[in-house]
């Protein structure tokens, strides 16, 4: 060593350069081996992320997912050394999303060793259904004013079977799906099925006829004759908030009673008159037994009509969804000449019931304190204000009174009773869902935003896009998005 430190031929720093080639090397490897591990590390972030963003959405079309992935990778890789970014969607359903993604971080110490740039990959896989147990209420408005159309044509009650088809389709994906659902159509009153008439928690008769009684007749010479009229003319009708044309005037201004030639005048007769339970019911009569789920020895009221005074029957929690879906094709807003108005407590109790333990459905699980397993969700949509009061006699729901001041007094009283059934259920940990679809009553949206779980949990649905947008944002919300891979 001695020899070498005082050599002074140029050997030593011919043999330190050759010896700083490798140190060289081995410094600018580490350098660019800790910018590929970063780059990589930044790529497989942003292609979780991208992931994870697809599977929230109800997007299932290949190439509309791959655009939404590249513009989710190029944001997220913003200020990264990787060019050339390209990602694929590999698959995509209701279940899960796959990505992968490439690019290649140009290199700089190891351009000395003629190596440009290096390879980069990532891959993702995002699962998009449930892993818990979901239980949820689908109240829907079945109301005479859904039959409004929008300005393409197309009518309210068939925009809300779309979306709601798309939500069902959106959350149950498989038969063993850990999602049930519950449909509830409401107007006036709901229909709880015909096949529940034995059930302990209903009140309804048997079915009977009357009889027509002896037709009587009488020889009668006088009749009154009417003189004169009001004339008639065009005019509108309002049913349930929809204005109808109709014909008003007529009416006699001036009678009097003349001798005719003799004729037959006859009262009675005619056919038997048959009353029969159609599945409606109205609500629980004694106290507030009608506001929550806690009397279950309390009977509903069941009602014998002459013809059908409901719309299509409830469906208890299922995960069938061909059979959701079908229910939700079958839904109508009238049956025959009868065109049901509003009244929202009749819906909100029986999504509680479907929900609930207890009867009259017992098909819920118990009530979880943090509403996670199972986490049980109610969706109120309604595309207007109630329309009908409570009658504490019958449990039926009736017609507003006159003057216009009193039916305010009793539609307020409505919506108090509303907002009770909200509260009740919300102090179950049942999250509430609300949609006011093309409402134009502040009031009738102050209720229903008071009645949501929170701000977030309203939806203002001022037409049909923004109608099958807030479903499909609570299907999202339903799923519990996650990375699979």
């Amino acid at each position: 060593m001695r020899k070498i430190s005082n050599d002074t031929s140029g050997n030593f720093a011919v043999i330190t350069a050759i010896l700083a080639l490798p140190l060289i090397f081995a410094i600018g490897s580490g350098v660019d081996g800790a910018r590929y591990y970063s780059a990589r590390a930044k790529l497989q972030n942003a292609t979780d992320m991208a992931a994870l963003a697809l599977a929230a959405s109800s997007e299932q079309d290949r190439d509309v997912l791959g655009q939404l992935a590249a513009s989710y990778l190029v944001a997220n890789m913003s200020g990264a050394d990787v060019e050339g970014l390209d990602v694929s969607v590999t698959s995509a359903d209701a279940e899960q999303i796959e990505l992968t993604a490439s690019g290649k971080m140009p290199l700089t110490f190891m351009r000395l060793a003629n190596l440009v740039d290096v390879e980069l990959d990532a891959d993702a896989r995002a699962m998009r259904s449930p892993i818990r147990n979901v239980e949820l209420a689908l109240v829907l408005d079945n109301t005479w004013s859904m039959s409004e159309q929008d300005a393409s044509g197309i009518s309210k009650i068939n925009t809300l079977k779309e979306a709601s088809r798309e939500l069902v389709n959106a959350l149950i994906t498989t038969d063993d799906s850990p999602v049930r659902i519950g449909l509830v159509p409401y107007a006036d009153y709901v229909n709880v099925g015909t096949t529940n008439r034995n059930a302990a928690w209903l009140d309804v008769g048997k079915d009977y006829s009357v009889p027509p009684s002896e037709q009587v007749c009488v020889e009668k010479t006088e009749k009154t004759i009417c003189l004169a009229k009001k004339p008639t003319y065009a005019c509108t009708r309002t049913v349930d908030g929809v204005a109808e044309p109709a014909t008003c005037g007529g009416e006699c201004t001036s009678q009097e009673k003349q001798t005719v030639p003799p004729y037959k005048s006859c009262s009675g007769g005619g056919s038997t008159t048959y009353y029969k339970w159609y599945g409606c019911v109205g609500s629980r009569k004694p106290g507030t037994t009608r506001l929550d789920d806690q009397s279950p020895t309390v009977g509903y009221p069941g009602y014998l009509e002459t013809s059908q005074k409901c719309l299509s029957p409830i469906v208890k929690l299922t995960n069938d969804r061909p059979a959701l879906l079908k229910a939700i094709d079958g839904m109508v807003i009238k049956v025959g000449d009868y065109k049901p108005y509003t009244y929202i407590p009749a819906g909100m109790i029986w999504g509680q019931n479907v929900l609930s333990r207890t009867e009259p459905f017992d098909d819920g699980a118990d009530y979880d304190e943090q509403n996670v397993d199972p986490r049980k969700v109610l969706i109120l949509m309604t595309d207007g204000d109630n329309t009908l009061r409570f009658n504490a006699n019958n449990g039926r729901h009736i017609s507003l009174s006159s003057p216009a001041s009193k039916a305010a007094t009793e539609v307020s009283e409505t919506n108090k009773d509303t907002l009770s059934i909200c509260t009740y259920a919300k102090s179950k940990r049942i999250e509430i869902f609300t949609v006011a679809f093309m409402v134009s009553n502040s009031t009738a949206k102050t209720m229903l935003e008071t009645c949501a779980s929170d701000a977030k949990h309203y939806f203002d649905a001022s037409n049909r896009s923004k109608l099958l947008s807030a479903f499909s944002g609570i299907a999202r919300s339903i799923n519990q998005v996650r990375l699979a891979h």
